[in-house]
């Protein structure tokens, strides 16, 4: 079951797994005691995280980042993912810590940028020779990053870019890794070029020296205590005017010419500003994966629990029964159980999606991560709560890991994109395929929807336990729910907009009655 469940580079885990447990009896002096014992929940938030540099330092030392910045191709990728989640079973915080360096400030580097910047970074963040963190997310604005406030010019005397923060709600907010450790970041910007807004691009900015010191013309406060998570250094960033290097604008879809020109093969805003969010993909495949992860950690305490822990007698004098033979009890744990296998095999897909991505596969990967990053999420949530409460008394301990994982996991709900603006984007996207398809009188193409180019399932009246357990009658029952779903939202919104329309329409008979004659409405 492991083999199909965790699906791949299994030996790579396992080695991993070994290291780990070495960590746990290690007792060199310059690490100050053993560095993979059971967390510590009395340290304070600065114990925490240097504890998550210390453990940083140790898994670099002993090869687990080798090749994640420098080998390409599906293996290289699949193992670092597999990694990664054998980090985040352990120790969430330095998971994020982990996964903010190499996938979101290496991603962008290495999707966004050109050869001068993968010779000039990538080998450095594979060492940890510099460490790296993403300025995206501003105090005013989380997900619309269309609306950053952040404004990047170009002096053409001097061949530098200037950074500056012209106001308190542009501040680069909740940046892990910024408040202590970071060296460098990707600054996303709105780029202004001879008094033109050329929209959201990104650039390198290095923020600190190698002795720690912040630069100048960079203000850094620390974004304080959180409700978990408290191994990453969440930060707040300001720039008064940074001046940085021309070649340091990731370059791979728009440039500026040593003159000032503004150059890009993609002309049209919406295809470029969507080119500059790639590198969110590989953090929604890695929170929907490690969603599950902390899920089935929650059901393995959860259950074994209940195998072992006796309440109430059948008869007088009798044996207690065991937590998990009473029905009530099964129900709140075994379909929180199936469906985690089933978001594990979802996961797989997902996994096999980003690393066999393609041009031609951006948006249904963009779609399916955005869905299954919310749905694991929320189902992860729901499974913590209801594993606490299964645990009765004992679930409240810390020790015990579930009440606490579910501080360390809550946030994913809200970073890499709000969950109720994720599905949001997922309705909109199968939404404009339906309406597409039914206006030019085309067959479904992509998003998962071919299914409805075929007859309409038949669901039998008489169900019988051997139909109920047949693949095909599983699969009827979910295209034709979907089938629904999508028929009732597009009837809905249709009707909408024509009641929108004629209230419109109502809207200016009246006014138009109440002006003069060439008098406008405004």
């Amino acid at each position: 079951m492991r083999k199909i469940v965790d699906f791949h580079n299994l030996e790579d885990r396992d080695w991993l797994f070994g290291v780990i447990k070495q960590g746990r009896v290690f007792n060199g002096k310059e690490r100050g005691g053993r560095l993979f014992v059971s967390p510590d929940y009395n340290q304070t938030m600065e114990q925490q995280r240097e504890m998550t540099m210390k453990r940083i330092e140790y898994l670099l030392e002993r090869g687990a980042f080798d090749g994640w910045m420098t080998k390409k191709g599906v293996e290289a990728e699949l193992k670092k993912l597999s990694l990664l989640e054998v980090i985040q079973i352990f120790d969430h915080s330095l998971s994020v810590k982990i996964g903010v360096h190499f996938f979101l400030w290496g991603g962008a580097i290495q999707f966004m940028g050109t050869k001068r910047h993968h010779d000039k970074w990538l080998r450095d963040t594979e060492t940890y020779a510099m460490k790296g963190c993403f300025s995206m997310t501003e105090l005013g604005h989380g997900s619309n990053v269309r609306g950053i406030e952040t404004v990047t010019t170009y002096d053409s005397k001097t061949g530098e870019f200037v950074i500056n923060t012209p106001c308190e709600s542009a501040q680069k907010y909740w940046i892990g890794g910024a408040a202590n450790h970071a060296t460098h970041t990707i600054v996303f910007s709105q780029l202004k070029i001879n008094g033109v807004n050329e929209g959201v691009h990104a650039f390198i900015a290095q923020i600190r020296d190698v002795n720690g010191n912040i630069l100048p013309n960079i203000c850094i406060a620390d974004c304080g205590h959180k409700i978990g998570l408290n191994g990453v250094d969440n930060g707040r960033i300001w720039f008064d005017n940074l001046r940085i290097p021309r070649e340091n604008l990731l370059n791979l879809v728009a440039d500026v010419s040593p003159d000032g020109q503004y150059l890009s093969a993609i002309k049209d805003p919406d295809q470029r500003f969507a080119a500059f969010l790639a590198p969110l993909t590989s953090g929604r495949v890695t929170i929907a994966t490690s969603a599950i992860y902390s899920s089935k950690i929650g059901l393995a305490i959860a259950i074994r629990y209940a195998l072992s822990r006796r309440a109430f007698s059948m008869t007088p004098n009798g044996p207690e029964v065991l937590l998990l033979d009473y029905p009530s009890h099964q129900r709140r744990l075994l379909p929180l159980l199936a469906k985690s296998y089933a978001m594990s095999f979802g996961g797989n897909y997902l996994k096999m999606l980003y690393v066999n991505r393609t041009p031609e596969s951006a948006k249904t990967l963009h779609v399916v991560s955005s869905a299954f990053k919310a749905i694991f999420t929320w189902h992860n949530m729901r499974t913590l709560q209801e594993c606490r409460e299964a645990c009765g008394g004992q679930g409240l301990k810390t020790e015990n890991r579930v009440g606490h994982m579910k501080g360390e996991f809550d946030v994913q709900s809200t970073f890499e994109g709000d969950n109720n603006v994720l599905m949001q984007q997922v309705s909109k996207a199968l939404l404009s395929e339906y309406v597409a398809a039914k206006k030019k009188n085309k067959p479904f193409k992509g998003l998962g929807l071919e299914h409805m180019n075929g007859p309409v399932p038949v669901i039998q009246s008489n169900l019988t336990s051997t139909t109920l357990r047949s693949s095909q009658f599983q699969m009827n029952a979910h295209c034709l729910r979907e089938r629904d779903l999508l028929n009732q939202f597009a009837a809905e919104i249709s009707l909408s907009s024509i009641k929108w329309r004629k209230q419109r329409a109502s809207i200016y008979s009246e006014l138009s009655t109440c002006r003069r004659p060439g008098q406008s409405f405004l």
